[in-house]
This record gives structure tokens, sequence and C-alpha cells, in this order.
């Protein structure tokens, strides 16, 4: 019977989605050898150690273990329950999902619907307020007056919150939303006194989404010339929703699931500090542009930001605080292994002013195109920072330029700046060349002596410690190619459960092979895709991906599934003959230091009897 999570409604819509198309709108993929090639979005990471496996259709990360299928990669990414991962795919490939049975859902997700309903109701609403009523007339008229189209307006669903204390109250109260769940969403606030109303007055409102385009919170800007009320003065000009269990600021890139395809394409992100930048930019026809909520950039959304581009250009305003905020930026984004440039923006202009006064072509042409390298920049920003009265301050200026200089990794970079510099200051290149080597052997100096760490013993080895790289024993590799083997091959895996005596050693090893048995036995395929999607356990299905990573020859011929077998059937033996052969030497031990000829004597003679189970379990192994 085809249930909304039956097997067969499973299958239908594995077969309908391609995994690489699906991980691919979240991480930029390339294609490596047999699978695809990304920088995991679970971890942070540089360097690319996340494969997906287009032709089983899994994932596997080999930098933290992340591990399994297109639905446990949508479940993990988007915290999703696996019905929600199951009917989102379904959706997308247009596939209709069954009726589902009466299922009690947890509070908690009951919570989380509830309050997606309301964002999207009230988004709705406020936009309704903006185009349709009265009470917007003068906001539509300042977003005209700042040269806001209406079909920008209604792109985003911009709209106006009233400047009244229980217009979105009553309105979520009618339609039987809690106050008290409203209020944890964000969308009404609670006096000190108890009272509760709504938190968003007298403000052009902008929708926040998710990656994937649902509402999730609001930024409101303060109408300019709207009716003041008693607390309006002292109120901020921009206010976002508060976090909840559907906003999270720190996770969240505004416009991102708008600008997704086109960063893609362009291969280029343009990083900006507010929503109002981003629309006007968009309108413009500058659509890879996104923008953070007001707050500082965090590592989460620079790893965000790298899941789907090399390059950002960063264009925040150009007064001291949009300078000092794109300094923060530079190092965050280089830590997530961004390409940075920054745009050039005259000192107290933000985007959105620059792109109403210039127009679109001089934002290209003088902001854009202009765009410089960090290191330009940063010695811009640091001749910003100085006042020069005299030749020491001068003086110092050039030594800390120098610093920045010698940072470089590129030898021509360096002298290209260096050669700047001098120019700049009318040094000559050979003074300014020989202050930058003294300088850079200074810096040198300094980053070793803070890498000192208190050493063993310092008179023999300066403190370094080599650590030999330990292989895994015998039998841990041998239950790691027999687990390779059964998720390919049926007949292997009834082989192995039939001719092994001794369990897996390793626990998860053993209850991996438990399932494929299991697998094997309902009548499943072949396929380590779908075996992977059976595994209900997270971490056997994390092991299940990684062994199905694995780079081995698919034609194993009987004899050496024949030897792993040896090898997991003989450890049993080898670590009794391991403790046989310590007990053996203890007796020895108790002999030498017996008290009387007698009891040398029987502890020798249990030492003989060890003896011989020793040779009897050697005997053994050989044979086997």
């Amino acid at each position: 019977m085809t249930g909304p999570t039956s097997d067969e409604f499973v299958n239908q819509v594995r077969a309908a989605v391609d995994i690489v198309d699906v991980v691919g709108e979240y991480v930029q993929l390339r294609k490596s050898g047999r699978a695809f090639l990304g920088l995991c979005p679970f971890h942070s990471e540089k360097s690319p150690s996340f494969n997906v496996n287009a032709e089983r259709q899994f994932f596997h990360c080999f930098g933290c273990g992340a591990g399994g299928d297109i639905f446990s990669f949508l479940m993990k990414l988007e915290q999703l329950t696996f019905p929600e991962a199951l009917h989102k795919l379904a959706e997308r490939a247009g596939i209709a999902v069954p009726q589902p049975q009466q299922v009690e859902d947890s509070p908690e997700k009951r919570m989380k619907h509830a309050m997606q309903e309301a964002h999207t109701f009230v988004s709705r609403l406020y936009h309704y307020v903006l185009t349709k009523t009265p009470y917007g007339a003068e906001a539509m008229k300042y977003l005209a007056k700042r040269g806001m189209s209406e079909a920008t307006i209604a792109e985003y669903q911009i709209g106006f919150a009233p400047d009244s204390w229980d217009f979105v109250t009553q309105q979520l109260t009618k339609r039987g939303f809690s106050q008290e769940l409203m209020v944890e969403a964000g969308l009404l606030a609670r006096s000190d006194a108890g009272k509760i109303f709504d938190r968003f007055r007298g403000r052009i409102m902008f929708p926040i989404q998710d990656s994937q385009g649902n509402v999730i919170g609001f930024g409101g800007r303060l109408l300019q010339g709207s009716k003041p009320n008693s607390n309006q003065k002292s109120q901020p000009k921009y206010l976002n929703s508060p976090e909840s269990l559907l906003f999270n600021k720190s996770a969240t890139l505004f416009n991102l699931h708008r600008a997704r395809p086109i960063i893609r394409k362009r291969k280029e992100a343009l990083l900006f500090e507010g929503y109002v930048d981003v629309i006007s930019a968009w309108q413009a026809g500058f659509m890879q542009g996104i923008a953070t909520l007001g707050t500082a950039l965090t590592e989460q959304q620079a790893r965000i930001l790298r899941r789907n581009t090399e390059s950002v250009v960063l264009c925040y305003d150009g007064d001291a605080a949009g300078q000092e905020a794109t300094s923060k930026a530079i190092h965050v984004l280089q830590q997530a292994g961004l390409i940075v440039r920054v745009a050039p923006l005259p000192q107290g202009v933000d985007p959105d002013d620059y792109i109403r006064q210039h127009g679109a072509e001089a934002f290209s042409q003088q902001v854009l195109l202009q765009a410089m390298p960090i290191t330009a920049f940063r010695l811009k920003h640091l001749r910003s920072q100085f006042v020069i009265k005299d030749e020491t301050d001068k003086a110092r200026l050039i030594a800390r330029a120098v610093e920045i200089i010698n940072e470089l990794n590129s030898p021509v970079e360096r002298d290209m700046y260096q050669r700047q510099l001098a120019e700049e200051y009318s040094l000559t290149l050979g003074d300014l060349k020989w202050e930058s080597k003294r300088a850079y052997n200074q810096q040198k100096s300094e980053r070793q002596r803070d890498k000192v760490t208190p050493a063993w013993n310092n008179s023999i080895n300066n403190g370094k410690v080599t650590l030999a790289k330990t292989l895994p024993p015998a039998y841990h590799t041998a239950e790691r190619m027999l687990l390779y083997y059964m998720m390919r091959n049926e007949e292997i895996a009834a082989r192995v459960q039939q001719e092994c005596s001794a369990h897996f050693q390793v626990d998860e090893h053993d209850a991996l092979a438990a399932y494929l048995y299991a697998y094997y036995a309902e009548g499943n395929p072949e396929d380590p895709g779908k075996f992977i999607h059976y595994v209900q356990d997270d971490l056997l299905k994390q092991l299940a991906s990684g062994l199905a990573m694995m780079e081995c020859n698919n034609d194993v011929s009987e004899l050496e599934i024949g030897d792993y077998i040896k090898q997991v059937n003989n450890y049993p033996k080898r670590a009794e003959l391991e403790r046989l052969r310590d007990e053996q030497r203890s007796l020895h031990l108790q002999a030498a230091a017996a008290d009387s000829e007698d009891a040398r004597k029987q502890l020798e003679l249990q030492a003989a009897v060890t003896g011989m189970k020793i040779l009897e379990l050697e005997n053994a192994l050989k044979e086997g």
C-alpha cells in the first residue's frame, strides 16, 4: 500500500531526483574521476573532501565523516525529518504525495510549522497594506522617491507595518495563532508589564527568507516623516526579527535563494552590508548581491558563501564604520578560503546612494570594475588611519605598510607594491627593499618565538617530537574490505555470513554486517546507495558511505575474499595466543622469584601446560 513514507513512494522519489543536482544547489561541485567533489557543507574546510557518487546516489565527506543518501543530506543540512525531506524532494520532482495517515507531530515541529505559516501570512499582510491600502501611501511615496519600482516591490514582497500597537496582533489572533507563540516567533513583543503588542510599527518591511525562499523573519526600516509615537524617538532606524526556531541570523544571508544561480554562473558574489543595498543593486541589474543582517559577517555565513563560489567582492559603505567592517569581513572570508576584492565607494556613500545618484553604468565601471585586491585595500585603509605631521609619522606609516606587503606570498606582488610605496613617498627602491628584508626577518623571528612550546628534552631534540603513523591491524582492514564487497555482491555477503566463524571485531563493522544480512534477506538489490538508505543509524550510514567511496578493484577473486575471511576468523586465535604468551612469561617470572623449590616446580609445570596450548594455537593458525 502506497503511503507518504512507504518504500514504494521512497523509491519513486529517489529514482526521480538526482543527488548531484540537489547537492549542487548547496555546494559548488566539480567532476573528479567517477565522483563529484566540493567543499563540505557540514564543516569548515579549504580543500574539498566532500564526494558525491552520481552512479550510486550517495555522498561522503572524508574530512568530517558525514555521509548518506539524498534524504540524509537534506535532513542534516536543513534540519528536516525524513518525511519532510522526502516530501520536499517529491515536490521538487513533481510527484504527488500520498495522503498521510494521522501521525502526531512533535511539539517543536508543530511550533515551527505554525511560525512558518504566520510569517508567510504576515508577509502577505504587510505587502497588501503597502500596495493596496491608504496606510501604505506614504511608504509607497518614500520608496518611489528612493527609486524603487513597483516590480521590485513585488519581487521582494516589500510591505508596510502600520503605526499601530495591535494591528498584526489582532489579525494573527483572528486566525487562531497563539499570542505566546507569536512572541517566540518574533512577530509580536511583550512589554515589561506583560502586555503583548506588534513588534514592528510604522516601518517599511523587508521579508527575510531562508535558502529555499521561505519567510523566516523581517527587517523593518523606520519610515521617515511617519507619525511618531511616544517611543519612536528611541527606536533604531533598522530593526530585525529576533532569533527564533526559524531565524538564525548568523547562518542566514539575505537574498541568497535569488542570487545563488547567478553567483554560480558568474562565479562571484557581491556582499553588501544591508538589504536595501542588495535590492537597489538587483533593480540595477546586479543580481548576485547578498547581505548580512545587521551584524558582522560570521564564519557560518562565510562557509555558506564558499560552498557557492570562490570569489567575493565586498561592497560595504564608504564611511569609517564601513571600512572597519570591511577589514573584519576580509579576515573571515579569507579563513573560509575565498578570494576577496574590495569595491571602493566615496566617503560617506553607501551602494544604494551611489546607484541612485550615478546609475548602474557608473556603479559597474567606477565601483565594481575598480574593486581592489586585499593588500591594496589594506594599504589604502592604513593611510586613512594616519595623520602625517612630520617625518616620524611618515616613517611609522611606511614601516606598517612594509609589514602588510611582506605578508604577500608572491615575490612579484611584493615587488609591485614596494615600487608603488617607494614612488609615493619618494624613497629609493633599494632602501625600501632593505627595510622590507629587515622587517621580514623581525616578523619571522617573532612568529617563531610565538610558536615555542615547552620541550620534552631540548638538549636532544629541541622540543620536536615525531609521531610514527600506525597502520590499522590486519583484521580491521579485512573487515572493511569485506563490507565493501558485501555491499556490491550478495553472494559474497552470503559467503561471509556462512564462513565467518567469528564476529567482526569492530562493533560498528559487526553492526553494519548485520544490516547487510537483513537487507539481502528482505530481497533487496545489490546497490550501495539503496543499502545506505536502508541503514537507520546515522553513524552507520556515515560508515557505509565512506566504505562505498573506497577505490577498490571490483573484480575481486574468491581467493582474496577467502584471505579476508581468514583474517577475521584468525583474530580471536591471535588474541588468545598473545594472552597465553603473556601468561607464560608471567609464570616464568613468578617461578624465578618463588620462595621454595616446590612452588617453583608448580609454577614451571603451569608454564609448560600453557606452552602446550600455545603450540596448539600456533599449529592451528598455520593450518587455517
